[in-house]
């Protein structure tokens, strides 16, 4: 948060989903699945703060 004009904001913003998938040959559409999640984002699309996504794909 930062102060802006005398009021607080949120500056930005970092989303750090995790995907658990059973079999390294999904991975390609797990990546496919959060670019998707991140484009259709209606809050992210909604706010005016930078946004980050940081995700991170396990195979389990």
């Amino acid at each position: 948060m930062e102060q802006v004009d005398g009021k607080f904001m949120m500056s930005e913003i970092t989303l750090e989903p995790t995907i658990i998938i059973t079999d390294e040959k999904d991975r390609e559409r797990a990546e496919r699945v959060l670019q998707k999640s991140e484009a259709a984002c209606l809050i992210s699309n909604s706010v005016k703060s930078k946004i980050t996504m940081i995700p991170v794909i396990n195979v389990k």
